[in-house]
């Protein structure tokens, strides 16, 4: 199956891989439209979201940026319309990471990160388990 999130080329150096949460307490798509274009402006001009809605947004992104200068990146000019913004969340993605067989997500965190870790033979799990089945 092809890639449909573009490139599928190694971690550039020095670039990390981030997913923004951001929610909003009122429906304001305009401010939640503004902030992904901001993310691919400024931040990262392959940057995927997950999810956009009136409410809130998931994008995944990799940029040699640092979370704090991402999230200044990101609000640039929707401060006054994000007033009602009841959380936001900024995480680096590491290597190891579950999604569903079907999901849209499974794509991009293949290309992205790589293949999830493999549950070990012996892990606590199984053992607690009765072994694998």
């Amino acid at each position: 199956m092809d890639n449909p999130f573009g490139d599928s080329e190694e971690q550039s150096e020095g670039k990390r891989r981030y997913l923004m949460l951001i929610s909003a307490g009122k429906d304001n798509a305009k401010a939640i439209q503004k902030t992904l274009k901001n993310i691919q402006d400024t931040v990262d001009k392959k940057a995927w979201p997950l999810w956009v809605d009136s409410k809130g947004i998931g994008v995944f992104m990799e940029t040699d940026l640092v979370a704090w200068e991402i999230r200044q990146a990101a609000f640039d000019g929707v401060a006054g319309d994000f007033s009602d913004i009841k959380d936001a969340m900024l995480v680096e993605v590491g290597a190891d990471w579950y999604a569903s067989e079907d999901s849209a997500m499974k794509n991009w965190l293949k290309a992205h990160v790589g293949a999830p870790l493999v549950p070990p033979l012996d892990s606590r799990l199984r053992r607690r388990r009765g072994g694998p089945k």
